[in-house]
């Protein structure tokens, strides 16, 4: 199957193979990006249509991080699985996670860094145990004052290098932090202004689906009341939701793992 995938590859030119393929080595010159942590077995007693049905879904889920953290914005991939080989293509896919789409109220680089963030919070929790957290972007003075202060703000005073959440180096910090109650609140230059907050909002207005908690019900209806954009990780599940005009604008799952 890979050397299937690796002949087809090199006659489209795609960018790069998305093995689904479970504890196999494969060396090429294409890159080979592997997806992690996904039990595909129950395909084998599905019909064919079933089984590219749900294997459409898996690369589609894969793309959105192949997207975020490999930066492949255009281009084809060429995806394998047990029982099958897909091609992709990422520009006409992408638009499920077009960040440019929130550019009006947050930098293109600003959102990307805030989802690879939670995605890293939704992925690997803190010290082995799953945790939720919220990031709140937008004017800080909006967010403020629907908001109120739960514990000693850990940003007040800090020098802004240290705030700045594009920066990598300061990740693992505000990773200690999540663990805290409370939404984290980023200004327009993607700089931390304050965490462990609470919102102060009404949300009876809210129309998402249900099972969502608090944190997801407080974050869709502060995106509602005032132009800012909302990013929550799930404590139970590891799902990271983009929240704008009180909707969910998209959803990213992180049991579909690549490295």
């Amino acid at each position: 199957m890979m050397k299937s995938a690796e002949k087809i590859a090199e006659e489209i030119g795609a960018k790069a193979i998305v093995s689904f393929m479970r504890d196999i080595e494969f060396e090429s010159e294409i890159p080979v990006i592997k997806v992690e942590d996904l039990q595909l077995d129950v395909l084998k007693d599905l019909t064919m249509h079933d089984i590219l049905e749900i294997s459409e879904k898996h690369l589609h889920d894969a793309a959105v991080q192949i997207y975020l953290l490999k930066n492949f914005a255009e281009g084809q991939v060429v995806a394998v699985f047990p029982y099958a080989l897909v091609i992709y293509d990422i520009d006409q896919g992408k638009n499920f996670i077009d960040l440019k789409s929130f550019e009006d109220l947050i930098p293109r680089e600003i959102m990307s860094a805030v989802l690879r963030l939670a995605l890293n919070i939704a992925i690997e929790g803190r010290e082995g145990r799953p945790i939720g957290t919220a990031f709140i972007m937008g004017d800080p003075e909006k967010i403020l004052a629907h908001s109120y202060q739960a514990i000693i703000n850990p940003y007040k005073g800090q020098v802004e290098e240290d705030c700045d959440i594009k920066n990598e180096n300061n990740w693992e910090s505000i990773k200690e932090i999540a663990q805290i109650d409370g939404v984290f609140v980023i200004n327009e230059t993607g700089h931390v202004v304050s965490a462990g907050r609470y919102l102060n909002i009404n949300t009876a207005s809210n129309n998402l689906p249900g099972g969502m908690g608090g944190r997801h019900l407080a974050t869709a209806a502060i995106t509602l009341d005032i132009p800012v954009i909302g990013v929550t990780v799930s404590e139970s599940g590891g799902v990271v939701r983009v929240f704008r005009d009180g909707k969910c604008a998209i959803t990213i799952r992180s049991d579909v793992r690549i490295r």
